[in-house]
């Protein structure tokens, strides 16, 4: 052969389990005697387990079940920076007697017995006061005496031990939140109290009615209750208050208006019963009134708030770090203070914060820009872009562009101009609510004069009954509830809705573009089909088979972990070297060569005849004969070829749009049977395709999990991400999706247009009801007390559709 062979990226000779973490230990680390370590890392963290007095750690995770863990990191950073007043004052919250309390993401957490052991290295420092680890979400909380210990101390402990600490800043937004949901807690805690007591006391005087009650009693019960009543109406109804308020501002008649009428219109009736000690009072209706609709509005906050945290999660881990060579040294300096032009290092499974040139050959992974699932090699000169994540060996890297001058930043602020194209939906009942209020208040005028010249000392009544039997609660709670309810039936079926208004946007979506990587397929290899050699036997296919899962141990190709478990044993191996496109070494004293069929000739490895029909992208060699062709690929979710049949059979036009390899895409989309794909779709193509469906008026959901798709998922009507999304994808998107696969996708759609139409079915009903309550309180058949009795029921009733109605 006259092809020139590639030099090999990597050596390694034979296997061993690490003393720390049970993965193989490459051939130049392993003793003949002693514990082996796969890196320098596990080796340190080993020590320093056993020199702490901490070696109970690995006990526990014994116990615990669980089983192998990812190799130990250790940054070797200073985290001297944590320690500057800037930092502290960014990213620090001050607590009680001058202590401070800040949050970190933590690399490297695998188990409750890293939970154990990060509690243990941080609270056996003096001046740590408390260290709590969320391990769902791998953020711990650290309490600390900057008087006594510095950050960079307690970040460096947890480093030493593998957990290398990354700084979270929550923004104003969550903030805000969280401010709102307390305050909102205390509103309904107080209105609730001040409901169940009235109640007390209006019993009283309802049974008082029908079995007689002393004068003075009444009137003292009635002043009490007038009393309890103040708190609900003047502080716990103050969104509604503030609601009405801005919409009048804004020149709308916003639905909280009719409810502010109705409070305020029932307390002032209730007090000039009270001051005249004659007539109805209905401090307990309202009491229970502004009770259940905060109630209503919490749900919905809830829910809200649940499918973001779930969503943004891991928004907040972005690298805010680099390191920089400089005259032979290797510094860690902020993000912000690199430039274009610096040198600068990259560990395995550092995530590249700059765009640059590699300056040495290494794998890395761009499945979160690209949504391609396989791992890229990136040799001597190529360009490699931030978002970027290091695999294998050290990357070293001249940036090109750094900070917003990046491809990311440049992607980023591309989504935010699509998000801000997206027109604004006018909620379905707010769309109601002027009508409504306009036409109560117009009934109550006539009300009043009409009995005004028949009796006028039933007009104030008959209008206070006219008030109070048409407060717009089940109009209030009819959209709320139902959504709440929705969202929180989609949350158990692993959809995380951002908002309510994704919901009345899903519902009218009818055309879907669907990534593939992630979403239609599992976005993991595995092996498809295999193709043997005629003349090797069964017994020698096996060993062939154990031969190669032996070899693909040492390989960071995706290809080559779906090759690992072919396997039942591991082999002896030697002289293993490591390729770009394969990899070679000597297990149990044969010649083993694994790679693509290029590969294979610069090898100078020969093909049977029996290779030329078969259908495969990997080729296995022994002592330079081509024994085995396996397909291995990227396989299609189980339940892709039932969410597209069924979203077409909801008259949704299904699309296959994505930035894979165009024979890839065309071979999921003949599956699928998809007519309309199309591949190597950049991110401007997929935004190009979504601006042109929605400029033509058809509504477009996009179902992604890259950074690719982002800025498409931010301009559709409504954007999915998919499960282990990149992070600027969830954020873009307005519904997070935690199961793998299409189907839940086809679920979101079945619910948000069962959602609305429960709604709609509600807001009739409560409209309604009343429409018949206004036409007897105009006609004095109704008092205010019976008012007050059947303003509830339509309430019962939308509540009792909402929670059964909103199904998926």
């Amino acid at each position: 052969m006259n092809e020139k062979r590639r030099e090999p990226i990597g050596e390694v000779k034979q296997i061993q389990k690490c003393a720390h973490c049970s993965l193989p230990v490459p051939p130049a680390r392993q003793l003949k005697t002693g514990e082996a370590f796969c890196c320098a890392g596990c080796e340190a963290v080993y020590a320093i387990l056993h020199e702490s007095n901490l070696e109970d750690y690995y006990s526990i995770r014994e116990n615990l079940g669980a089983g192998k863990i990812g190799p130990a990191r250790i940054s070797g950073k200073t985290f001297q920076y944590f320690d500057d007043a800037e930092f502290l004052k960014r990213y620090a919250e001050p607590r009680a007697e001058g202590l401070l309390g800040i949050r970190f993401y933590l690399e490297g957490v695998h188990c409750a017995a890293c939970s154990w052991l990060v509690e243990k290295v941080l609270l056996g420092r003096e001046g740590a006061t408390f260290a709590q680890l969320d391990l769902g979400r791998n953020i711990v909380e650290i309490v600390f005496d900057p008087r006594i210990i510095r950050l960079s101390r307690l970040a460096h402990a947890l480093d030493r031990f593998g957990y290398t600490p990354h700084p979270l800043l929550e923004d104003s937004v969550a903030q805000a939140r969280k401010k709102e949901t307390r305050s909102l807690l205390l509103k309904m805690g107080v209105a609730g109290a001040v409901a169940g007591n009235i109640m007390l006391l209006a019993a009283a005087l309802y049974a008082g009615e029908f079995t007689g009650i002393e004068e003075d009693l009444a009137n003292l019960f009635r002043w009490i209750s007038f009393g309890l009543a103040l708190p609900a109406v003047l502080y716990s109804a103050q969104p509604f208050y503030r609601g009405a308020i801005s919409g009048l501002k804004a020149g709308m008649l916003h639905m909280d208006l009719p409810i502010s009428l109705g409070i305020i219109a029932a307390m002032s009736v209730s007090v000039v019963a009270t001051v005249q000690e004659r007539g109805e009072v209905y401090f307990d209706s309202l009491a229970v009134l502004v009770f259940l609709l905060l109630v209503g509005r919490m749900l919905l906050s809830r829910a809200t708030a649940r499918a973001a945290d779930a969503a943004e999660t891991l928004i907040e881990q972005a690298p805010r770090t680099v390191r920089r060579e400089s005259d032979g040294k290797v510094e860690d300096i902020a993000l912000a203070a690199a430039d274009a032009g610096d040198t600068l290092l990259f560990l395995p499974g550092d995530v590249i914060a700059v765009d640059g040139v590699a300056l040495q050959a290494a794998w890395v992974t761009e499945s979160h820009l690209t949504g391609e699932s396989y791992a890229v090699f990136k040799d001597v000169g190529a360009t490699v872009y931030a978002g970027s994540q290091v695999v294998s060996v050290p990357l070293r890297l001249q940036a090109t562009a750094v900070g917003a001058f990046t491809r990311l930043s440049q992607l980023s602020e591309m989504i935010r101009r699509a998000a801000s194209q997206r027109a604004d939906i006018v909620r379905l009942h707010d769309k109601i609510a002027g009508y409504f209020v306009a036409t109560v208040l117009t009934l109550a005028v006539v009300t009043a004069v009409i009995w005004w010249n028949i009796d006028h000392s039933k007009a104030l009544w008959n209008v206070a009954a006219l008030l109070v039997i048409t407060c717009p609660c089940a109009l209030g709670l009819a959209t709320p509830v139902a959504l709440s309810v929705a969202m929180g039936r989609a949350a158990k079926r692993g959809l995380f809705i951002k908002s309510a208004e994704a919901i009345e946007r899903a519902a009218t979506v009818r055309h879907a573009i669907l990534d593939k990587t992630g979403t239609l397929t599992s976005g993991k290899t595995e092996l498809v089909r295999s193709h043997f050699a005629p003349h090797l036997s069964i017994a020698d296919r096996e060993r062939l088979m154990t031969q190669i899962s032996t070899l693909e141990g040492f390989a960071v190709h995706p290809i080559g972990a779906a090759l690992r478990q072919t396997g039942q044993k591991s082999l002896p191996a030697n002289d293993v070297q490591v390729f770009p496109q394969g990899i070679t070494g000597n297990v149990d004293g044969q010649t083993i060569a694994i790679g693509s069929r290029r590969f294979m000739r610069e090898m100078e490895c020969t093909e049977g005849a029996w290779t030329a029909n078969t259908e495969g992208n990997v080729q296995a060699a022994r002592d330079g004969r081509v024994c085995a062709v396996f397909l291995v690929t990227d396989p299609i979710n189980p339940d892709a070829k039932l969410a597209v049949e069924n979203l077409q059979g909801k008259g949704v036009t299904v699309e296959l749009l994505s930035g894979d390899r165009t024979d890839e895409v065309m071979r999921v989309a003949a599956a699928l049977d998809i007519s309309d794909a199309r591949g190597d779709a950049s991110p401007e193509e997929k935004l190009i395709r979504v601006n042109e469906l929605e400029s033509g008026g058809v509504r477009t959901a996009m179902f992604g999990d890259g950074v690719n798709d982002a800025a498409a998922l931010s301009r559709a009507t409504v954007g999915v991400s998919a499960a282990e999304a990149a992070d600027v994808a969830r954020s873009s998107a307005d519904v997070f999706v935690s199961r793998r696969g299409p189907a839940a996708f086809a679920e979101l759609v079945t619910l948000s247009r069962n959602t609305m139409r429960t709604i709609k079915r509600n807001v009739i009903i409560a409209i309604g009801y009343n429409a018949l309550g206004a036409g007897l309180a105009m006609a004095g058949l109704v008092s205010p007390l019976l008012a007050a009795l059947l303003m509830p029921l339509s309430s019962v009733t939308v509540l009792t559709l909402a929670v059964r109605g909103s199904k998926l």
